[in-house]
This record gives structure tokens, sequence and C-alpha cells, in this order.
């Protein structure tokens, strides 16, 4: 509408007693649901939606999730903290883990199973993010590696860090600078949720929906593993989630995927992966490796 007919259908509306007032959209500030596939169409409809995912259900790619059934090296860490606040990074679980767990390729990559693709024995461990329901080739996979582990250490203080250098946050090996970055980080982001709450401003943690017949998995991935760790560590229930990619997988897709498609995986591997996922319980492969409290 042009300034003059703007003029004229107002100065219209005024002698009729109206007025055209501009609406302020809020469209920026997501909605929150109860339901993830609520909030997936809710968002695929065109507005920003987060949801509430239970802490018991989270799981990551390498197996080690936040159920009471699994073990986890840096929840084990905070824990150990809270038992003794004069803990160092040398003598803590997650030092151990680091020390201990140390994949020299993306088969071995993923915590207590071997179903992997032949092919990923001869790629390095990050490679395991060339997940069976992903379209991502290895080389975007090594640049998303490159640039994420770049962006999270500038962001924690410690630009001068980088992949492979000095390793990651998911498994060994790790320099000791990049170690006791990851459990200061840890403690401090710990201390402050335990002293203030949790900050729900900084938006939702990434996660993906696996769907298995009428069950779920959260698969964290897209920022907010640590905050995910220090929910867990602090005994909340859930957690605020948004959607790392805007799509549910469900296990009736597997033929479809793109990597099985593809050839990388093979139908039986993609779904012996997400069984895992579902049903591993990483407490007992703790203590078999030597990694619990019980026999740490």
């Amino acid at each position: 509408m042009n300034a003059i007919l703007k003029k004229s259908v107002n100065r219209l509306l005024r002698s009729i007693g109206l007025e055209i007032r501009s609406v302020e959209r809020n469209d920026d500030v997501p909605r929150v649901f109860e339901s993830p596939k609520e909030a997936l169409l809710f968002q695929q409809g065109g507005k920003p939606s987060l949801f509430y995912c239970p802490i018991e259900k989270v799981t990551h790619v390498t197996g080690l999730g936040l159920s009471k059934s699994d073990w986890n090296p840096f929840v084990e860490t905070i824990a150990q903290f809270e038992s003794d606040n004069r803990l160092k990074y040398y003598e803590s679980p997650l030092k151990h883990f680091y020390n201990k767990c140390q994949p020299k390729n993306a088969g071995e990559a993923v915590f207590g199973f071997n179903q992997l693709p032949r092919e990923f024995k001869a790629l390095p461990p990050y490679m395991i993010f060339l997940l069976p329901w992903l379209s991502l080739t290895e080389e975007e996979v090594t640049q998303d590696t490159l640039w994420w582990n770049q962006k999270d250490n500038a962001e924690h203080g410690r630009p001068d860090l980088s992949y492979p250098k000095d390793g990651w946050a998911f498994f060994g090996p790790v320099s000791e600078a990049k170690g006791e970055l990851e459990f200061q980080r840890t403690i401090s982001l710990h201390q402050s949720i335990k002293l203030n709450g949790y900050d729900s401003s900084k938006g939702g943690i990434g996660v993906t929906l696996l769907k298995r017949g009428h069950d779920f998995r959260y698969l964290l991935g897209g920022g907010g593993y640590h905050r995910a760790i220090s929910l867990k560590a602090a005994d909340y229930e859930s957690m605020i989630a948004r959607f790392h990619r805007l799509s549910i997988v469900d296990v009736e897709d597997v033929e479809l995927w793109p990597n099985v498609r593809n050839g990388l995986w093979t139908t039986s591997q993609a779904l012996a992966y997400v069984d895992h996922l579902f049903d591993f319980h990483s407490k007992n492969w703790a203590i078999d490796n030597g990694l619990s409290e019980k026999s740490y």
C-alpha cells in the first residue's frame, strides 16, 4: 500500500472511529509442548517449538546414555566431586575414561557394540557420525567435526585447542589441556545449576528423536550435551529440548535411510545399532571394563 493510499484509508477509518495499528509478532519465542510430535508439526507449520524430554530416555551416539541403568564419565565425575570438592581432573572418572577408552577407528567408537559397518574400521573415530539415517558425506562429517570442536573450545576460553590434536569430549585420547577444560567446564556448569537453577534462556538441548514402535529415545546432538549431563547429575527428570533436525527417525523407514540406501550400512546393521541405543545398559559395561566406582 503506497503512502498516499495509506493516509486516505487511515483518514476514512478515523472518521468512523477506527484505527490501523501494527501488531508485534512473537514468532521468535518458541512454544513448549509436552508431545514431541506435536512440537514437530508446529515447527513444520512455520513457528519455533520446544518440548519436554524425559532424561531417562536420553542417549548418545557412543551408547553412553543418561538412564538409571547407564554409566557416564561426566555424571560420575560430578558425583565424585559432590563427595569431595577437592577432586582434581587427574584423579577423576573422566580422566580414567579418557585414558582407557581410546577407539582406534569408527568401528570401535560405539561402546558395547560390534556390528558397525566393516568400512568403519578404516575411518577415524569421529566418523561414527556417519549415522545410517543421515545423508552426510565423509567430507561433510569431517568439516562439521573440525568446525564444532573449534567453536566449542573457543566459546569456553581455549581457542588454541583443536581436533584432532587435542581430542574431543566423547572419548580419548585427549590432551591434558582438553581434559582439564572438560573437567572444569562440567564442574562449573554443575555448580551454577545447583546454585541458581537451570537457565533456560540458552534454548533447548539439541536431540534427534528415534522411534521404535511406540517407544522413543532422544539422541543428544546439535548443542547442549554438557547441559544434559548437568541436569542428569542434578536429578532433573526432564529437560527442554529442541529438534536437531526437523524429523523423527522411525525404524519403519530403515530401508529408505540415506546411508542404508547407498550401501554403507546394511538394514540389519542399522536396526541393530538403533536397538543398541534403546537397550544398552552401560553400567554393566563400565564394570566389565574397570570404569565404574565398584572397580575404579
